[in-house]
Parts: structure tokens; C-alpha cells; sequence
């Protein structure tokens, strides 16, 4: 089947490490699903879901403590070592532990991490499935497949949940953005203004500026809709939302565009410096989409701030060190998001 290229050409769309599945992973127990399963109930605070080499859970198993009754369930091991059950009366989970213990489970809250699959994939209905769960499940979900489908598009939160969360605040604003579809469109673009590109869903793409993109094919513009903004300057600064507080790593310099792949990258400052109004800003867009977990990126200048868009699911790993002897901040409000439900 032919596809259409993109604007956005695979050199600038790379995977994030760990967010595949890992093919070659085995399950090590299997569920017997002969057992009488009446009184072998398991307690737990949270069941956490994602692929098995995603950083967010290996750091979040480091800071895990037994008492904190929190589970990693990957994806790899679906319907092997454990999986859902829905019924007209119930709904629970059920997970064999070891050779000798098998659990059905009903957490007290959910957290669920993304996971790229292609559509060609036998594990894209399976996941499939298991989100359509998720999103029937009456208890609190953090990270839900709901909220993160939503807000797949850029443009979608930047329509919504961001533009009604920075309303009557005089320091934050959005910033401006263009979607294009069409070579002609990309024409009329401000001489004297500077734009960055990125992807308009959940794909993810590096940002790059008109020195980049102005040598790409602008005839792939009339395939696939791509997403202009204006270029701010100033310093990224990347907020996460967790437990009720709001966490800053901001970058000092930068040598491209895009902070995330640049060497300075791992120089990234603590950033305390919370306006009333911004943070009320951060609390509100979790409040709107309903998710207590969120990553939100802006552009510092001076004492404003450009808001450029927001993670239902954000990959804190990079930004917040986690050990299990000394762990950062987030990672201690981030636990008592998932053990106080």
C-alpha cells in the first residue's frame, strides 16, 4: 500500500527509546486459569502499564518500595502472566506472581503509559482492548487512554484545555500557530518572522526552524496538515504537574532548537521561581483535562511565558533523577499521587 510522505521527513521522527515493545521478552509465570480464585485477593494501591523497556518504569521501580503496594504490569506480558476480566458485575485483574501464587486484583487507582504500535501489529487490538477497559473502569485512573487520545493533537490543546486555563492571565499566553496543508499556504508566511515546525499528533518529531525546513520538499505539504509556530525567544522551561504541585527543570543555553537533543540537554536547572499565576495556570490544565499528571512546556522571557503544549502522559524519567536512596522531589509527590487514593 502506497503512503503519503510527510512534510516531516523519518530523519526528524525518531522513536523514543523504550517506548516499543520488547519482542524478545518471555513471560515468566503464566496464568492458570483453572484456579478457584474466590478468597486468593490481592490488595494494592496502584497497577502501573506500560512497555517494559520504558524509562518512566524502570526509574518509578527503583523508587518503589514494598509498602507503597504498587505493581508493574508490561504490556508483553498480557494476557500471559496477567490480564482484565469484565463482567456484568464486576471488573478486576488477575496476576500470577510466581509458580505458586496467582492474585485477582482490584487496585485502587491506575496509571497507564503510551505505547507505540503499528497498525499491522497483532498487539494493536490487543492494547486496543485493554484501553477500552481502562476506560470503563470506575476507580481513578491517572494518565487515562481517554485523556491522552484526546489530546493527541497539538492543536486540540492548544484549543481547548491551554487557551481556557491561561484565560485573565495577563503573564501567559499561546503561542501563535498555523496549521498548513497545502504548498501554497506556506507562502504567506511574515518575512521577518522565524517559525518552528512540529507534528501535529502524539508522533514525535524534532522542532527545527525555517534554516531546516526551508530545505524540504514543500510539495509533502500538500499530503499531511503540519503545525507552524511563531519562534519565541527566551528559555524552555518544562513544568510537570503531580500530586497538586508543580515542578520546573528550565535550560540555561541551547545549541539547536529543539532543547531535548542538544548536549546541554543534562544541564537543565531546578526552577522554583513560580508565579502565583503560572502555577495556577500548571493546576488548572490538570484540572481541566482531569488528569493529575501532566507535563506542560513554555518559553520563559523575562517574566512572561508562551505556552507551547502539554503531555497527558509525560516521560519524567529524563528530568527528574531517581535512584531509590536519594530520589528527587517529584518522585516523592509522584509516589504519594499513586499510594493516597
Amino acid at each position: 500500500m502506497s503512503q503519503l510522505a510527510a512534510f516531516i521527513g523519518e530523519n526528524y521522527r525518531p522513536e523514543i527509546n523504550g517506548g516499543r515493545l520488547d519482542k524478545n521478552h518471555e513471560s515468566k509465570f503464566t496464568l492458570d486459569y483453572s484456579l478457584n480464585l474466590a478468597t486468593d485477593e490481592l490488595e494494592v494501591n496502584t497497577l502501573v502499564f506500560g512497555p517494559k523497556k520504558d524509562k518512566v518504569l524502570l526509574s518509578l521501580e527503583y523508587a518503589m518500595e514494598v509498602t507503597d503496594k504498587i505493581l508493574v504490569f508490561y504490556y508483553e506480558d498480557i494476557h500471559k502472566r496477567w490480564s482484565y476480566v469484565q463482567t456484568n458485575t464486576d471488573c478486576y485483574f488477575l496476576y500470577k506472581k510466581n509458580e505458586r501464587e496467582q492474585y485477582k486484583i482490584k487496585p485502587h487507582c491506575l496509571y497507564v503509559r503510551g505505547c507505540q504500535i503499528d497498525a499491522d501489529d497483532k498487539y494493536w487490538f490487543i492494547i486496543g482492548e485493554f484501553y477500552n477497559f481502562v476506560d470503563t473502569w470506575d476507580g481513578k485512573v491517572v494518565c487515562s487512554p481517554e485523556a491522552q487520545s484526546n489530546n493527541e493533537s497539538k492543536l486540540y490543546q492548544l484549543n481547548h484545555s491551554l487557551r481556557d486555563s491561561s484565560k485573565d492571565k495577563e503573564s501567559i499566553s499561546l503561542g501563535k500557530s498555523y496549521v498548513i496543508k497545502g504548498q501554497k499556504l506556506f507562502k504567506p508566511f511574515k518575512k521577518n518572522q522565524s517559525y518552528i515546525v512540529k507534528s501535529l499528533s502524539s508522533i514525535r518529531s524534532i522542532v527545527v526552524d525555517e534554516k531546516e525546513f526551508n530545505n524540504w520538499n514543500q510539495s509533502n505539504l500538500n499530503n499531511l496538515p503540519v503545525l507552524f509556530q511563531e519562534k519565541i525567544d527566551g528559555n524552555d522551561l518544562r513544568v510537570h504537574v503531580v500530586n497538586g504541585n508543580v515542578y520546573g527543570k528550565i535550560s540555561s543555553e541551547k545549541h539547536q532548537v529543539d532543547y531535548r537533543y542538544d548536549k546541554q540537554f543534562w544541564c537543565l536547572k531546578e526552577f522554583n521561581d513560580f508565579s502565583a499565576e503560572l502555577q495556577k495556570f500548571c493546576i488548572d490544565v490538570t484540572a481541566y483535562e482531569g488528569n493529575p499528571l501532566i507535563g506542560i512546556d513554555f518559553i520563559k522571557n523575562e517574566d512572561k511565558y508562551v505556552v507551547l503544549e502539554a503531555n497527558p502522559s509525560p516521560g519524567w524519567s529524563a528530568y527528574h533523577e531517581c535512584n531509590g536512596i536519594e530520589n528527587d522531589a517529584f518522585i516523592s509527590d509522584l509516589l504519594m499521587e499513586l499510594k493516597n487514593v
